[in-house]
């Protein structure tokens, strides 16, 4: 929800996967929350599957989830045009497979990797340099206070362990070689 409408770059495997599945979650209740407030309603209306919860909240994650699902396609560079496929029953089952395919590694044509700052921040081509995630442009660090540098790169890990691009072991690797420049 923190890229509610935003329908360039890419999203990852995990943001898309993990979105889906709160999406899903929250559906559920909203449908068991209908549930408990229909029992009270006459038999016809009984009937008819949803209510007005699990409505307002599909139409509440409309947006975010047809950006993610396009920031999805552009990872595995595939236009966003494609997420019309959802509309042709047969045929949006193309979604789900790209949806489950390894994105494009390094920048494509919407962008950079959204996991490629967990290796080019350890390169040496881009040593002393902070890489823009969206336009892949390395741009020199400021030479002084090194300390303030550390602390961004240190929270920028945290940012992605959070977000899921880094799992537990790679933050900690990830962040002892942050900690070993310091002290070089």
């Amino acid at each position: 929800m923190r890229q509610y409408a935003v329908f360039r770059g890419r999203a990852s495997r995990a943001e898309f996967w993990q979105f889906t599945a709160v999406l899903i979650g929250l559906v559920i209740i909203a449908l068991i929350v209908d549930g408990a407030v229909m029992q009270n309603v006459d038999a016809e209306l009984q009937k008819k599957p949803g209510g007005i919860f699990s409505a307002l909240l599909v139409l509440a994650h409309l947006v975010p989830a047809f950006s993610v699902t396009v920031r999805r396609l552009h990872d595995t560079d595939h236009s966003g045009w494609l997420v019309l496929l959802n509309y042709i029953p047969p045929l949006n089952l193309v979604i789900v497979v790209f949806a489950c395919m390894r994105g494009t590694a390094g920048a494509n044509r919407y962008g950079a990797d959204p996991l490629a700052p967990l290796t080019l921040s350890t390169g040496s081509a881009t040593a002393g340099m902070r890489v823009d995630p969206v336009s892949a442009v390395a741009t020199p660090l400021p030479a002084a206070p090194v300390r303030s540098d550390v602390i961004a790169e240190l929270e920028r890990l945290g940012r992605l362990r959070r977000e899921g691009h880094l799992s537990e072991a790679e933050f900690e690797v990830m962040k002892s070689e942050t900690l070993a420049q310091v002290r070089r």
